[in-house]
């Protein structure tokens, strides 16, 4: 009897390890995958992943490549923007949902989840035809504008759901005692209460950031008038084989820079934790 139950947790552990491996393999190839193109001379070439010696040109093309490099900045300029907005706004909004009754705030927590349950195409085919309809009153209503209010729109949902939830953990005790303690009303909650919140609006922040330059789909049918992001330039350029190697090494830097942000943060989260 004892055998068998050592056979099966035997068995267990393996299929435990298997697939971790595979969930592992999944999520990390493709990162290893982009950083070795990024390093690697021969990225463009025809056999795929052939090694032609290492290089820091594609870093370079980023900046000499002018559509490459617009591109890049166009992402960036509406991921920083849409962040910013959502941020302050997922804010803002999770104060009112807070302070609402308790079938209110159920009611806005589902309107809440329909932006982050709805299919992509969905979204951004419903965007297209709301910035359509506005055309004829805005006719520079696509590009920037377009694309900025998409991204806002699906971003925004996700700062809600990581803040309301701390909110809703902090003592409403800390807002009383700053007021009773002389802070005027204001002042007491950017000295007491966002303080509190710092570490979920820093995540909300984050993956709004990080959705936002991510996203091809939503882009796509709200592009237009010149203006296109990163994800858009690497789908148009792979189907007109114009594609630089230059998109390797903005995907290898992202990813450092992303992996630089979480690992600080997670350190902040732990120094706090150890201190308390």
């Amino acid at each position: 009897m004892l055998e068998k139950n050592s056979w099966k947790s035997k068995i267990a552990h393996i299929l435990e390890a298997v697939f971790l491996v595979l969930v592992f393999s999944f999520t990390y190839i493709p990162l290893a995958i982009i950083v070795y193109q990024s390093f690697n001379l021969g990225a463009n070439s025809i056999i795929p992943l052939q090694w032609g010696g290492f290089t820091f040109e594609h870093f370079a093309s980023v900046f000499t490549n002018r559509i490459l490099y617009t591109s890049i900045l166009d992402s960036l300029l509406v991921s920083f923007w849409a962040t910013l907005i959502s941020t302050v706004f997922g804010v803002i909004a999770s104060f009112g949902i807070h302070s609402l009754g308790k079938k209110a705030r159920k009611a806005m927590d589902f309107l809440n989840e329909i932006p982050m349950l709805s299919s992509e195409i969905v979204t951004g085919i419903s965007l297209m035809v709301v910035f359509s309809l506005v055309k004829p009153l805005i006719p520079s209503v696509f590009g920037f504008p377009s694309m900025l209010l998409a991204h806002v729109y699906f971003t925004l949902p996700y700062v809600l759901m990581m803040v309301l939830p701390k909110l809703e953990q902090t003592d409403e005790s800390l807002y009383e005692a700053a007021r009773d303690l002389g802070c005027p009303p204001a002042k007491a909650l950017f000295k007491a209460v966002i303080p509190s919140l710092g570490t979920a609006i820093l995540m909300g922040a984050l993956i709004a950031f990080t959705l936002s330059i991510d996203d091809f789909v939503v882009s796509f049918y709200t592009q237009g008038n010149g203006f296109s992001n990163f994800s858009n330039y690497v789908y148009s350029s792979y189907t007109k084989k114009n594609f630089s190697p230059g998109a390797y090494a903005f995907d290898a830097l992202l990813t450092f820079v992303t992996l630089g942000v979480v690992l600080l943060a997670s350190l902040k989260t732990a120094k706090k934790g150890e201190k308390k």
